[in-house]
C-alpha cells in the first residue's frame, strides 16, 4: 500500500491547508508503520469467493495481514515520535492527525470488505443475485442504494 510514500494527495493537502509539515522523526515513524501495512492492501471479493480450495486459506492470510495492520496502526497511535502537541483533544499536530485519520479510514475500510468476504463466503452464497450487494449509501435523487457515493 505505501500509503505515506505513494500519496502525493497527503503532500498537497499539507500545502493547501498550510499546516506544518511532518518533523524527521514523524517521518521516520510514518515510514516504519507503512512498511508494516500488507501489500497488497486490498483484495478482489469475486476472486475469493470463486469458490476455490484455497478460499479458506486465502482468508486466513487476508486476516493476519488486517492483523498485522491493526497492530502497526495501534503502534503508531502511541509513538513516541508523533509530535505531541500537548491538548488531550488533540494529541498530535494537524499533519500526523489528518494522516492517522486517513491510515484509519484505510485500515476500517478494508477491515469492512473483508468481513463482508467472509459473511458470504460463510453463508455458502457465491451467486451475485442470492446475497444483497454491499452497499452503504443512499442515492436519494436517483432512488437507489449505492457502494459509494
Amino acid at each position: 500500500m505505501r500509503y505515506f510514500r505513494e500519496s502525493m494527495q497527503n503532500t498537497m493537502s499539507l500545502c493547501q491547508y498550510n499546516v506544518r509539515a511532518f518533523t524527521g522523526p514523524e517521518i521516520d515513524a510514518i515510514e516504519e508503520y507503512d512498511d508494516q501495512v500488507p501489500v497488497p492492501a486490498y483484495f478482489e471479493l469475486e476472486t475469493l469467493l470463486a469458490g476455490t480450495d484455497e478460499t479458506a486459506e486465502a482468508f486466513r492470510r487476508r486476516a493476519e495481514e488486517l492483523t498485522r495492520w491493526h497492530d502497526a496502526l495501534a503502534r503508531l497511535l502511541t509513538d513516541s515520535r508523533l509530535k505531541n502537541t500537548g491538548d488531550d483533544q488533540e494529541p498530535y499536530s494537524p499533519a500526523v492527525r489528518r494522516f492517522l485519520k486517513g491510515a484509519a479510514g484505510d485500515y476500517h475500510r478494508h477491515r469492512h470488505g473483508y468481513e463482508y468476504a467472509v459473511t458470504v463466503w460463510a453463508l455458502g452464497l457465491q451467486a451475485p443475485t442470492s446475497y444483497p450487494p454491499e452497499t452503504r449509501h443512499l442515492n436519494v435523487a436517483n432512488r437507489e442504494l449505492r457502494l459509494w457515493e
